[in-house]
């Protein structure tokens, strides 16, 4: 089954780590720096400063992203891990998967569309130190709560 970081909004203290080692994981022309705008997880804030939340891809079952999407075979579930992949090289830098992704989960970055692809030892989850992400299966309890939270704390 595909497996998914999970938040744990209860423990985030929104101190942003899990975005800074995220982008060390993608980095650039083989440079190793921290880049947050090169995060497949970004971490947002509502208005009041009361609650939090790390936008990091679900997997939905249906992926508005990937009927959104122009490009023939750039958005995909891959079939070994049933992770919603985005092929950057076929990516036209449109936008249409960001706009079709209700929850906030599609970045653009260098005029191309990314997302977290659920990496094998995830640094975001190695990297928070109150434990507040993890990776695990999902459930549908979870997936409903945080879909609520991902729209009431929109980045």
């Amino acid at each position: 089954m595909t497996k998914i970081i999970v938040f744990d909004q209860s423990r985030c203290t929104y101190c942003q780590l899990c975005t800074l080692y995220c982008s060390l994981a993608f980095n650039k022309d083989g440079i190793v720096e921290f880049r947050p705008a090169q995060a497949r997880i970004q971490v947002a804030q509502n208005e009041d400063d009361t609650k939090y939340a790390a936008h990091v891809c679900i997997q939905c079952e249906e992926a508005t992203c990937m009927s959104a999407c122009p490009v023939e075979g750039c958005i995909t579930r891959n079939p070994n891990t049933g992770v919603v992949e985005i092929n950057e090289d076929l990516c036209i830098g449109c936008g249409k998967c960001v706009k079709a992704c209700e929850y906030g989960a599609i970045f653009m970055v260098d005029g191309k569309a990314v997302k977290c692809e659920v990496c094998d030892d995830p640094l975001c989850v190695k990297a928070c130190a109150m434990q507040a992400l993890s990776l695990e299966e999902p459930n549908e309890k979870y997936i409903s709560e945080i879909k609520k939270l991902y729209v009431e704390v929109p980045l």
